[in-house]
């Protein structure tokens, strides 16, 4: 169902000192932070070692968002993005296979598209992507 790996979510306590340490290394700043009210999260998307681009994400000060509990435990690599054509059915496929669907399809600021999250049996967490831009609510 997926057509491709869109990113690597990658959860820091900070967006300025994390994307700062990651420009140091290396990478280039695809899209510059840009708070998601709808998530309650700022994101941030680079392109580093590889060609799948690593999307920072880190808490709004302030906000009560949905990584706390990812911070607690020492942030860092968090989801797999993939690409699909239907966010709510690829979210349907896997809940079917046992998963749990912990953000129903809702708009993404920082890409214009619709995203959904889904933690699966193993634990792994999977956000799917819509492959066309849909309009800002």
């Amino acid at each position: 169902m997926a057509t491709g790996l869109h990113h690597i979510g990658y959860v820091v306590p900070r967006m300025s000192a994390a994307l700062r340490r990651f420009v140091d290394e290396g990478a280039t700043v695809l899209v510059e932070p840009i708070e998601d009210p709808i998530q309650r999260v700022t994101v941030a998307l680079l392109a580093a070692d590889a060609d799948v681009p690593i999307e920072l994400v880190a808490p709004i000060p302030g906000v009560d968002g949905p990584i706390a509990a990812r911070l607690q435990r020492g942030g860092g690599l968090d989801h797999l993005c993939f690409t699909v054509d239907d966010v709510a059915t690829a979210l349907r496929a896997d809940a079917d296979a046992g998963g749990l669907v912990v953000c129903e399809p809702v708009f993404a600021v920082a890409f214009t598209r619709t995203v959904g999250f889904v933690q699966r049996r193993s634990g792994m967490v999977v956000e799917y992507i819509s492959a066309e831009e849909v309009p800002r609510p």
